[in-house]
């Protein structure tokens, strides 16, 4: 049986909803990657294991900020169509955080670049991308008053 166009449609909607926090992670991650290759070469395998615990260590540290040391969840009962705002504007998210791996690359040595770069920019992410689920949940607040 073929499918119809509402249910590609709305298949499209699923895999947004599911993947739009990590698209815009994983845009970011790797656009920090490069920015790290690009200001100091190819990393060895010592910072590319220093630049994965950067950003495995800021959502330990957010996350524990966030759930007051992991004793509160974190929740999930966003709105999709919260959700869905949010991730559009994310350019803002995206784009400090790769300034702030362009700074670390810029001020600190090579090696600590790869840690810190890493781990400024995710914890970068997390916490504007945050501002613009805010931002979000505002517009959507104002359009249900409408």
């Amino acid at each position: 049986m073929a499918a119809t166009p509402d249910l590609y449609v709305k298949e499209v909607r699923t895999s947004l909803r599911n993947n739009s926090g990590a698209f815009g992670y994983s845009v970011m991650i790797t656009c920090s990657l490069a920015m790290l290759s690009a200001q100091h070469s190819s990393p060895n395998p010592l910072q590319i294991m220093l630049f994965a615990l950067g950003a495995v260590l800021s959502f330990l540290v957010v996350e524990a900020v966030a759930t007051n040391v992991f004793r509160r969840s974190l929740g999930g009962e966003e709105k999709t169509k919260v959700v869905a705002l949010g991730s559009s504007i994310g350019v803002l998210s995206v784009g400090v955080a790769l300034g702030a791996t362009a700074a670390a690359g810029a001020w600190l040595p090579v090696t600590a670049a790869w840690l810190v770069g890493s781990f400024a920019a995710s914890t970068t992410y997390l916490l504007l991308n945050a501002v613009e689920m805010a931002i979000a949940r505002r517009v959507e607040e104002t359009r249900r008053l409408a």
